[in-house]
């Protein structure tokens, strides 16, 4: 049986316009990411699911509720952001400063104790296979989970065997995501959500 599960980031935060690494630290959305998400609601071609999934963090919980105001998301911490420790609410100058960041933590060395991008794959991966599995028994063939832009790109280069380099490439702006196909548990391929023509 073919399972259609969409992947969404939450949208933007406090954090993101200060370019802190929040991780699991629970910040909120900001005006403009909540005025986005509702223009979004219209504008994006978001798939129809049996069921919803959320981080447990408010900007993911808010999005849901935003996005899909008929959900009752099922709160998971399986869906968290890489786990940041020590580095939890450090801000970083630019977006520059963050990309140069994640350069060196692909290359899984960490800067300090954070979740290397191996972990967060691993945990990533590990969650979403456990929805399909877990959907799949209760006879749905779709589901949404609305998590983090880390998370869910760590999660792509587990599930589809990419080079964790490919982690800078994936693009997930606040509001969208990817949806993929399985065949049972395997994951057979993925797109980005884009917004209507």
């Amino acid at each position: 049986m073919e399972f259609t599960l969409t992947l969404v980031r939450h949208g933007e935060s406090e954090a993101n316009v200060r370019h802190m690494l929040s991780g699991w630290m629970d910040v909120d959305l900001t005006e403009r990411g909540r005025a986005e998400l509702e223009e979004m609601r219209d504008s994006v071609d978001y798939p129809e699911s049996e069921a919803y999934f959320s981080s447990p963090l408010r900007r993911c919980i808010d999005t849901c509720h935003i996005l899909f105001p008929f959900a009752d998301p099922v709160i998971s911490d399986a869906y968290k952001e890489i786990n940041f420790r020590s580095l939890e609410g450090w801000v970083l100058s630019s977006k520059a400063e963050i990309d140069a960041y994640f350069s060196s933590w692909v290359e899984d060395e960490p800067y300090l104790d954070e979740e290397t991008i191996s972990d967060t794959a691993v945990r990533g991966k590990k969650a979403i296979l456990e929805t399909v599995e877990k959907c799949e028994k209760e006879g749905k063939s779709s589901a949404t989970i609305v998590m983090h832009s880390g998370i869910m790109r760590s999660s792509l280069i587990a599930l589809f065997g990419m080079d964790r380099r490919e982690f800078l490439r994936l693009s997930v702006p606040n509001g969208l995501g990817y949806v993929m196909t399985f065949s049972g548990l395997v994951p057979v391929s993925y797109r980005e959500i884009c917004r209507k023509k």
